[in-house]
């Protein structure tokens, strides 16, 4: 992995942040234009219980040309004009931020303002890994199960 400097990880916090954004907009996407048959039950959030189901407008991809595919816990949202990447975690609202090392590595390296952060990490999933476990030491990161870890908020940063 090249050097990072504090400022080039500040920008991968943000861009964190930014993941997550997009995610949660994406699920909701996927939530208001698919026929699920347990929409209550995910509104209330229990995203574990998204499926692949129709779109209710017939068309083959979400608004905005998102194409997603719903696989175990995740699901994989990509953007079939830009090419942007987003593999989502399921299950409650909070793992919408679970960062994966590859996956988030995916995501930058697809995001057009975000690429270049990706040339920073020549062994894509081993040195964003080291990069994590270095932020999780930091208290920016917090390890939730095998290699997946979420941003902590300022307010749970605050209640340490």
């Amino acid at each position: 992995m090249n050097s990072l400097t504090k400022e080039t990880v500040d920008e991968i916090l943000a861009a964190m942040d930014t993941f997550k954004g997009i995610a949660q907009e994406l699920i909701g996407k996927l939530i208001l234009e698919t026929n699920q048959p347990e929409k209550s039950e995910i509104i209330k959030g229990n995203y574990n219980l998204i499926s692949n189901e129709e779109l209710l407008n017939g068309e083959e991809y979400l608004t905005d040309n998102w194409y997603f595919d719903v696989h175990g816990e995740h699901c994989m949202f990509e953007n079939i004009e830009t090419g942007q990447v987003l593999e989502v975690s399921l299950g409650r609202v909070d793992d919408i931020g679970n960062l994966d090392p590859y996956f988030f590595y995916n995501f930058l390296k697809s995001t057009k303002n975000l690429k270049h952060l990706a040339s920073y990490f020549e062994d894509p999933f081993g040195d964003m890994l080291n990069l994590f476990e270095g932020l999780e030491k930091q208290k920016k990161l917090v390890h939730i199960h095998g290699v997946v870890y979420r941003k902590i908020l300022q307010s749970e940063e605050s209640c340490e």
